[in-house]
């Protein structure tokens, strides 16, 4: 069913319909005049209907939540700051326990780019100050980062490297047990009757005993040697050698490759010696150095199966 309209006409005192699209002019026009004129009220600093406060109220509840993110966001990033740092500082013990040397606080500051203070982000001023000490923050973080990853690597590096000279550094006694007669240094010697330099230490054991390789290497030398007897010499490598002299009988040869504990000979008497022992030598570089500097804990590590381990391994 429609419904009508009427209006009462003055000039022949009668009511008549109104048409739809007149009534719909009498509806719509007020409406665009009413927003026309509110609008052009509010260019000019008018609020009748008090629309810019609703705005601003809104506008200022979401600027306050997200002032109140950023401000959280900063505080997060400072924790994180402060654990880097942390880590930082423990990076450097790690550095020094496998001899690296530590990284400059002028490094770990460097500067490799970054983002500016001045950076306007089309915000308000504390706004702005907030994204630009967060993006600072980043910044930094990505670079420390960096170079604690960076750190890390050398460090992971050294330790193979250091594991590797370590298995050949000598490091255990030649003979399980033995006892040390003479030692390192200027002696008075008991065959030849003079004072001279003794570049080794000469450890009593009975004849036949093991002698045993002291770190890994490969044999370099096989045979007999002056005064020294049956020799067996092996090159450890990062400049270290050692030697094992008076030996009864080798039993590696010439190019072997040798792990620290393998049996390499047996103790005997031959060159110049008084009797059953074993002439045992260190040369770092060329150069004879004492032995003993390379005996951990007084000799007191030499236990049973340390020697079968090592060789296992």
């Amino acid at each position: 069913m429609m419904f009508k309209i009427y209006h009462f006409s003055n000039s022949d005192l009668s009511y008549k319909t109104i048409g739809r699209t007149r009534l719909l002019a009498m509806i719509v026009l007020p409406i665009i005049i009413s927003s026309a004129f509110t609008t052009y009220m509010m260019h000019l600093g008018f609020d009748p209907l008090g629309i810019r406060n609703l705005q601003m109220g809104s506008f200022s509840k979401e600027n306050s939540k997200f002032r109140a993110q950023l401000i959280s966001l900063n505080g997060r990033l400072n924790h994180v700051k402060n654990y880097m740092e942390r880590l930082g500082r423990g990076d450097e013990l790690l550095r020094t326990s496998v001899n690296l040397p530590p990284i400059s606080p002028d490094a770990r500051k460097a500067s490799i780019g970054g983002t500016e203070e001045n950076t306007d982000y089309g915000v308000s001023p504390t706004a702005n100050s907030l994204i630009s000490g967060a993006a600072q923050t980043l910044d930094l973080l990505n670079r420390m980062a960096k170079i604690q990853e960076d750190s890390y690597a050398d460090i992971l590096n050294k330790c193979k490297s250091n594991q590797r000279v370590f298995a050949h550094m000598p490091a255990i006694d030649p003979i399980r047990g033995g006892a040390i007669e003479d030692g390192f240094g200027i002696r008075y010697h008991p065959i030849l009757h003079m004072r001279l330099m003794h570049e080794g230490v000469d450890i009593i054991a009975p004849l036949g005993t093991h002698v045993y390789a002291t770190g890994d290497g490969v044999v370099s030398y096989v045979g007999r040697r002056g005064g020294y007897g049956n020799v067996v010499e092996i090159d450890n490598g990062f400049g270290y050698t050692t030697l094992f002299a008076h030996l009864k009988k080798a039993l590696v040869t010439d190019g072997a490759k040798i792990k620290r504990g393998q049996v390499i000979g047996l103790v005997g008497d031959t060159g110049l010696s008084t009797g059953p022992h074993l002439h045992y030598g260190v040369m770092k570089n060329g150069i004879f150095v004492d032995p003993e500097l390379y005996f951990f804990s007084n000799r007191e590590y030499n236990v049973d199966g340390l020697y079968d381990t090592a060789a296992s391994n």
